[in-house]
């Protein structure tokens, strides 16, 4: 094809004047893969082939979500090409690497290795980081000529894919929406610009920008934990030493771009939140840890970006200081509103972006602006920026050896903040409900899955939610705690309230053998009470006899069963003159259905002598202690045969207490 010298002189007129020199060279005969969009033509045949190897081949929406990707692309492609054989078009390209692209693509890229050497499904999601790299550069090519525009290929896309796979992932199901969230940030850094210092730029940190929008739409929808894995990721970026590595690394974007002020105010502001409010309350801020590893990446990785952060020195600490603060009153905020924490360190994110102006013009002027321009006069640029960084990095060194940082925390404790809650603590029942959420998602930990469970069904901290507290309680089943498994199987015997049957029967075989391994007296009797009932195993007295006895004379509620049973007509009398005793002490507690058993004890005689007189006033505590069946009974004119009365358990967890 041999476009004709005028479109040639057009398309010089559209593209911006550092391209113009390369387009008036152009021969007569172009080279023909410019006259096609050849590079996302390629890309996109890529991308298609993702449908061929996993993750994707193994999941029909993943597949769905490749094609439909590439299928897009692909028809933008069409759509450019056939536009420019029309006019006689070209597609230019321009390679132009910009320093701050490759070094923090490859400072994020070294955080993503070093995250993925403990969470092991960092690696096996990077085939999708690649996919969405591809889509990118696919994508901002056409976009740049779609405006009539040369594309200027260098490593932007790298640092928006990245950046955002440190702090979202959507789950397979739901991967296309990855591809909008990155899309989203590169038509940001195209179309939402302004004018600073007489240099045109964009106003939003890239992957920030697109991260805000669709947390908003997540937020709003409150789909956040159903779509995304964003809970995960923000509990296993939580390795060994990641605010080390992401320091070290850190310092290498400082260096280069003077960014340092920003990081170290979000840190010192971060600091002294802590500090104080400890000062006054005795406990910690940030619950389990004074700096979290998100955080921390946070302020090296969000504010910094040296197009969207102020110029000014004053200004860039401000603006770190403000990030700082914004994310400790969002982390409360958030977890009022029910919303997911790990949306706190991005949101004050483009809203601080849209002040940059305002911050840097008060930093200009007034006082401020005196210290400032002395500040700023008192060395070169690169001297300073040093200076910043030695204060930075003795900031970091005295976090680290005085075990602010990177060490065993008080509040990383269950105990901790339920003794908190109990004295009365600010904020106690909150942090309590954070800490064993932190320990079961992030950790796995069932006996924090236990303890959700209980916060759950006593409704104290938060709403009362049974339904929560039985899927709270099976997960601990699951993962092996046995108060959980107790818990669970509860719920099941004495609510009626259970996830699955599967749940159920894991509890209940958990139970059998913690019973005939170490006589768990309660593990024995809710055991038997499985077998007696019928629920969640095949009714057998006999093994209902055999578990209630092993669960021992000190459980009262096995006692009766037994009695129960007995008195129905299993098992012996001899039996009954155990537990004689232990039930008329019940009995005198105040206990009716000891006083109903025992009734029909001594009145037949069964284990005790036989005395109609003390049956009847056994029958009469039992009926003033509430028993409805006592009371019918006395009523009646000759003595009614021994029948189960109605359990009297009108709030399970008081009758069981959890553990």
């Amino acid at each position: 094809m041999k476009p004709a010298r005028h479109a040639t002189e057009e398309a010089a007129r559209r593209a911006p004047s550092a391209a113009a020199a390369e387009l008036a060279a152009l021969p007569e005969a172009v080279a023909w893969w410019r006259t096609i969009p050849a590079l996302p033509l390629l890309l996109t045949a890529v991308l298609a082939g993702f449908t061929l190897v996993p993750p994707a081949r193994d999941n029909p929406r993943l597949v769905w979500t490749f094609a439909g990707a590439a299928g897009f692309l692909l028809a933008w492609e069409a759509l450019l090409w056939s536009a420019a054989r029309r006019r006689a078009g070209l597609f230019l390209t321009e390679i132009t690497p910009v320093r701050s692209h490759w070094v923090q693509a490859c400072v994020q890229f070294c955080i993503l290795l070093y995250w993925g050497w403990f969470a092991r499904e960092v690696y096996a999601e990077l085939p999708l980081i690649l996919a969405q790299v591809l889509f990118l550069y696919a994508f901002e090519g056409l976009v740049t000529w779609s405006r009539g525009r040369v594309w200027r290929l260098g490593l932007g896309p790298l640092p928006i894919v990245f950046s955002t796979n440190l702090l979202l992932w959507f789950k397979d199901d739901w991967f296309f929406l990855q591809f909008v969230m990155v899309a989203l940030g590169a038509l940001g850094k195209q179309f939402v610009t302004w004018s600073r210092e007489g240099k045109r730029t964009h106003i939003f940190n890239p992957s920030a920008f697109g991260q805000f929008l669709v947390a908003v739409a997540l937020i709003a929808t409150g789909t956040t934990n159903d779509l995304t894995w964003g809970k995960q990721i923000a509990a296993t970026f939580e390795t060994p030493h990641m605010l080390v590595v992401i320091f070290l690394l850190g310092l290498v974007v400082q260096y280069l771009f003077h960014v340092t002020l920003m990081t170290l105010a979000a840190c010192a502001s971060l600091c002294a939140v802590n500090l104080v409010f400890h000062r006054i309350t005795g406990t910690h801020y940030f619950v389990n840890t004074n700096i979290a590893a998100p955080i921390f990446l946070g302020i090296h990785l969000l504010v910094t970006d040296p197009s969207t952060s102020p110029r000014t020195n004053a200004g860039r600490i401000v603006f770190g200081g403000l990030y700082g603060l914004a994310y400790a009153a969002l982390f409360w905020i958030l977890e009022a509103l029910e919303v997911p924490l790990f949306w706190d360190k991005l949101l004050p994110v483009p809203l601080l972006n849209l002040a940059v102006p305002l911050i840097d013009r008060a930093a200009r002027g007034g006082l401020l602006g005196r210290l400032n321009r002395r500040w700023e006069a008192a060395a070169r640029p690169g001297t300073l920026n040093l200076v910043h960084m030695g204060c930075w990095a003795a900031l970091f060194v005295t976090l680290l050896s005085t075990r602010f940082i990177e060490a065993p925390h008080p509040g990383d404790s269950i105990p901790f903040w339920k003794q908190a809650v109990a004295d009365g603590k600010p904020m106690a029942g909150g942090s309590l409900v954070m800490a064993a959420g932190a320990q079961a998602e992030g950790r796995g930990s069932g006996a924090a899955f236990n303890e959700l469970g209980v916060i759950c069904i006593e409704g104290q901290l938060v709403n009362e939610n049974h339904g929560t507290a039985a899927r709270y309680f099976a997960r601990a089943c699951e993962l092996g705690d046995r108060h959980g498994c107790a818990n669970a199987a509860s719920q099941y015997l004495f609510l009626g309230e259970w996830r699955s049957q599967e749940d159920v029967a894991r509890a209940l075989a958990h139970l059998e053998e913690a019973c005939a391994q170490g006589g768990d007296s309660l593990a024995c009797f809710l055991a038997g009470t499985a077998y007696e009932a019928g629920r969640g195993r095949q009714p057998d007295s006999r093994r209902a006899l055999e578990l209630y006895a092993r669960a021992g004379p000190g459980n009262l509620y096995a006692c009766k069963g037994l009695a129960r049973i007995v008195l129905a007509g299993e098992g012996t009398p001899e039996v009954l003159a155990r537990l004689a005793p232990i039930l008329e002490q019940a009995c005198q507690a105040g206990d009716a259905e000891s006083c109903w058993y025992l009734a029909h004890q001594v009145h037949g005689g069964l284990g005790a002598p036989r005395d109609e007189r003390k049956a009847r006033g056994l029958l009469e505590e039992a009926c003033k202690h509430g028993l409805d069946d006592a009371c019918r009974a006395l009523q009646q004119a000759v003595w009614p045969p021994f029948a189960k009365p109605v359990m009297l358990v009108p709030n399970w967890a008081t009758a069981f207490p959890l553990p």
